[in-house]
């Protein structure tokens, strides 16, 4: 099964088993697709609001401008560039 599944290889001996998930807390099903960022296709996306971020300098304040639009980012973008989770 893929990176991401319900079930994992118990090590040492080859078989499938299905992953525990922490009590209060749901797996989240990812569908797949196009991410709207990089353009990768075929991988699993997740939906987020992209931010823009302006660091603060000597003469101006630095400020977070998050969009209220939702993308399908894969999981590259969502570790590498600043978006807030949708949903």
């Amino acid at each position: 099964m893929a990176a991401g599944g319900t079930h994992s290889v118990r090590p040492g001996t080859g078989r499938l088993q299905p992953r525990r998930v922490p009590a209060g807390r749901s797996l989240q099903v990812m569908e797949t697709g196009i991410c709207e960022s990089c353009g990768s296709t075929d991988v699993e996306v997740a939906p987020v609001h992209r931010a823009y971020v302006t660091p603060e300098a000597w003469d101006t304040e630095g400020k977070v401008e998050v969009l209220t639009e939702v993308e399908r980012w894969c999981y590259p973008c969502r570790t590498h560039y600043p978006h807030e989770e949708a949903g």
